[in-house]
């Protein structure tokens, strides 16, 4: 999985990097490791990061293209990577990736 594909190599204005912010964040909130003592919060916001990516109608559908828009990403594009990546046995290998983008100099 190229992460790379999903940010670009190019500068990006502010405002499309915090929208791809966005969209890590939520990759990062819906792969996140299921533990056995965790809080039923912890819980919740996993459920509702992969809800977001998947929704199709109504106000989560909208936020989604929304946030897709403005950060210079397809969709259906998106869509297809957080469902490789939840699919994908190298999940932890995804998610040092997407850390290290979200904490660049």
């Amino acid at each position: 999985m190229e992460i790379e594909k999903l940010v670009g190599n190019q500068k990006a204005p502010p405002q499309q990097l915090l929208f791809l912010s966005v969209l890590l964040q939520a990759m990062l909130d819906a792969t996140k490791p299921e533990h056995s003592k965790e809080s039923n919060e912890s819980i919740v916001s996993r459920n509702n990061a992969k809800a977001w990516f998947f929704a199709s109608v109504g106000v989560t559908a909208e936020d989604f293209h929304t946030v897709c828009d403005v950060a210079g990403v397809d969709p259906d594009y998106a869509r297809t990577f957080a469902y490789k990546v939840l699919k994908s046995k190298e999940i932890n290998y995804v998610r040092k990736r997407i850390n290290a983008v979200l904490t660049f100099d």
